[in-house]
């Protein structure tokens, strides 16, 4: 088959779209060569760093058929050059057998290329191969894991400590099933942390793990999810750490499932989860309440799913497959005579869609599959893995439908004080979703926080990237140069989001103030007089003031309302002499150390207000630093 010359037909297949004889998601039979296996996992990911998506396959429901070790497969995306995925698991990837049930590419050791995890099965070694920056892989687990035999089903990446390194999540559906926690040591050597990080809440059967801030506090929560026994989720308590567990959250519509996926289907502002069933079950889709109800609870929708529901599904994908902005399911079935596709009408209204519109009647055992645009056309496609019973050919499918051309949505943005008290960096947060969520993926090629500072010198602007932490969930902190951001300046930033296919939005602007305690300037050339504050500056707060000089020494602490820096022939005295408001006699001890509460009135109009202080101690004009303090609300 030529596929090149598939990319010349993405208008007519659209046109075609509407016609009764044509489908949204059609087979390409041949498109994915490689061994016919039984695979339970894919990705499509850019392996080889080329800026096309290749396909990446976990074959491990069993070692061997008929005598043929199964390992996994490496699919590279050939399209372009008329010979669609060419299979290059060799030399690209260790021979080694494995029982590979899910696989993840993401940069393990932060060198910019993506590494891939397999997890695994059968009590035997998770997997993990580190990336030379061409795509060919070396198998590092043992190095960097240590003997890790598990029974994993389910398995999430994300920076959940946000020190700038992905760590991993695995569950294990046997052992104990406790759901574990690996930390990465920022050079791609992970530890388990489980035992101080996570409440133990052992329970079996778990297949699956979700990543989400469910209750909006900007945090990633997990949903461990299982087949047998219902749900966990476990909340974060802001630093990494999950001291709770639920049970009781979301409803027993829900209780027996394979696979969930976390998206804002309503465009409410917080996330809402589907969930599969098992056999005989019924499919979920769970509204969130957070909002507007303030309060974190879930509605089973029961008959949110029309047209075709209760089958043995395996596995959601969520796409914007009309383009008009809500994002529509799609569900791999393990029994159904093809994989499905419900149309979000945007009302928590789900339809199936047959005949013109879905997949082309592909009957096959789907465990798994993958979203993103394999031929750059704009339209959204999908690969499956087979690998239960029956044929176990991998499918692909091309999309039909309308290219995407619906920008990022922000689904919550985190919103910061208007008067800051940490002047070295202010963290923003926010939940982005795109046209595309699969496995807590989303299609956004970048992100960032642009920023501009009005201060005592004048106005500056930046921009800071935002960094995926997982889970929809990005971070960028305000870093400027510094002496840009001093007591009393004004910043002003908005996040922007750009897609794969250069769709683009902004935030609205958000203003603060910098206040709190922050040291400028210098005294008198050559003396080490300090001066520093500590605590907090809100009214009625009771901030120290410390000080260091000679032994034993007397002086006097200025206070001025105002920051002005006057020079004078000694040094800088860093207030103007006619804003003082008092003159405090101070001492030092014989270790030349002293200090000073200074109570706040309980005024709320102090908020803003700018005080200056600056020492002076025997010998005369032995001027310290500048302290600034900037009362907060």
């Amino acid at each position: 088959m030529n596929y090149s010359s598939l990319l010349a037909t993405g208008l007519t297949l659209a046109i075609c779209s509407t016609l009764s004889a044509q489908y949204l998601y059609t087979e390409q039979a041949g498109l994915i060569t490689g061994p016919t296996v039984r695979s339970e996992g894919c990705i499509m990911a850019d392996i080889d760093g080329d800026g096309d998506l290749d396909a990446v396959f976990a074959n491990g429901y069993v070692l061997s058929i008929s005598g043929q070790a199964i390992r996994p497969t490496i699919l590279i995306n050939k399209i372009n050059q008329s010979l669609g995925f060419v299979d290059e698991s060799t030399p690209r990837i260790p021979t080694t057998a494995i029982r590979g049930t899910l696989v993840m590419a993401f940069d393990i050791e932060n060198d910019g290329d993506l590494d891939l995890f397999f997890a695994c099965n059968g009590n035997s070694q998770q997997r993990l191969y580190v990336n030379d920056g061409s795509g060919n892989f070396t198998d590092e687990s043992v190095a960097r894991f240590g003997t890790l035999n598990l029974y994993v089903a389910g398995c999430a990446y994300c920076d959940i400590d946000e020190d700038g390194d992905y760590d991993l999540f695995l569950n294990d559906e046997r052992n104990n099933g406790q759901l574990k926690l690996f930390h990465n040591d920022g050079a791609g050597n992970f530890t388990n942390v489980t035992a101080t990080h996570i409440v133990s809440a052992p329970k079996t059967n778990q297949q699956d793990i979700v990543l989400a801030d469910v209750d909006n506090d900007f945090d990633i929560d997990v949903i461990n999810v299982g087949k047998s026994s219902g749900q966990q989720i476990f909340f974060n308590d802001g630093t990494g750490h999950f001291p709770t567990v639920t049970t009781s959250l979301l409803p027993a519509g829900g209780s027996l499932s394979y696979e969930a996926e976390a998206a804002d289907l309503d465009h409410d502002g917080d996330l809402d989860i589907v969930m599969l069933s098992v056999s005989g079950a019924t499919d979920s889709v769970l509204r969130n309440n957070m909002i507007p109800n303030g309060t974190l609870s879930f509605t089973n929708l029961t008959s949110a799913l029309t047209g075709g529901n209760g089958q043995d599904d395996n596995e959601w994908a969520l796409v914007d497959s009309n383009n008009d902005g809500w994002l529509d399911l799609i569900n791999g079935s393990l029994t159904y005579s093809s994989e499905k596709l419900y149309v979000n009408n945007g009302a928590f209204s789900f339809a199936r869609q047959n005949g013109t519109a879905g997949f082309s009647p592909v009957s096959d055992p789907t465990l798994d599959l993958a979203v993103g645009d394999i031929n750059g056309d704009g339209v959204f496609d999908v690969i499956t893995a087979q690998g239960e019973f029956g044929n176990f050919t991998n499918r692909a499918y091309f999309g039909s439908g309308p290219a995407d051309t619906q920008p990022p949505r922000f689904v919550h943005v985190e919103q910061l004080p208007a008067m800051s008290t940490t002047p070295d960096g202010w963290a923003v947060r926010a939940v982005i979703q795109d046209s595309m969520v699969d496995d807590g993926e989303t299609s956004i090629a970048s992100a960032s926080l642009d920023w501009t500072i009005t201060h005592t010198g004048g106005t500056a602007t930046g921009s800071t990237p935002l960094r995926f932490l997982g889970g929809l969930m990005y971070r960028a902190e305000l870093t400027p140069p510094a002496g840009l951001i001093t007591n009393g300046a004004t910043v002003q930033f908005t996040l922007t989001a750009t897609d794969r296919q250069g769709n683009s939005s902004t935030t609205a602007g958000q203003t603060f103030d910098v206040c709190g305690f922050q040291k400028f300037g210098i005294g008198l050339t050559g003396i080490t007089d300090s001066l520093e504050g500590s605590g907090t500056t809100s009214p009625g707060d009771l901030p120290v003031i410390s000080w260091t000089g000679g032994a034993n020494a007397t002086g006097l602490l200025g206070v001025a309302v105002g920051p002005d820096q006057i020079a004078i022939p000694q040094g800088f005295l860093l207030f103007n002499q006619t804003n003082i408001i008092a003159l405090v006699p101070i001492t030092t001890n014989g270790s030349g150390t002293g200090q000073l509460t200074i109570p706040i009135p309980p005024l709320p109009a102090l908020a803003g207000l700018h005080v200056a202080m600056q020492t002076v101690l025997n010998p005369p004009l032995s001027l310290s630093n500048g302290l600034s303090m900037v009362i907060c609300p």
